[in-house]
């Protein structure tokens, strides 16, 4: 497991930020097991298990870092997923997979925010915003 944690979670977090931003990517990250726990972070956590897995998840300030990591790597996930079920539907002839990628690629996953935001503004009428407007 890959130990660094980007700097934002790192801001969300009230106190011992070093040590709660290892167990935030450790909790979204792994199996969440504890022989994982043990093996990968409880050296850098400095607390037992139950401790990080009962009194830290309770904490507003870990829960918004939890919520922000995983916004952050949701991408990534999601074309792992990808990856995962094309692969099924190519080696393995799985009709449901070859449909879930079809469907996924029809999805607005692929959609850029700038046209979100163009469809947003298309209703709304300033004359000074218009293109080709001087």
């Amino acid at each position: 497991m890959k130990k660094s944690v980007p700097a934002e979670i790192k801001k969300i977090l009230n106190s011992n930020s070093q040590k709660l931003s290892y167990f935030v990517k450790w909790y979204v990250d792994s199996d969440r097991s504890e022989e994982n726990y043990d093996k990968e972070i409880k050296s850098m956590c400095q607390v037992e298990y139950e401790t990080a897995m009962s009194d830290w998840l309770l904490r507003e300030d870990v829960q918004g870092a939890i919520k922000a990591y995983l916004k952050s790597v949701r991408n990534l996930k999601m074309l792992d997923i990808y990856n995962s079920m094309y692969d099924k539907a190519v080696n393995k002839s799985d009709v449901n997979s070859a449909k879930w990628c079809q469907d996924f690629l029809t999805s607005d996953f692929f959609e850029s925010k700038e046209d979100e935001i163009d469809n947003y503004l298309s209703g709304i009428n300033i004359p000074g915003l218009k293109r080709g407007d001087k």
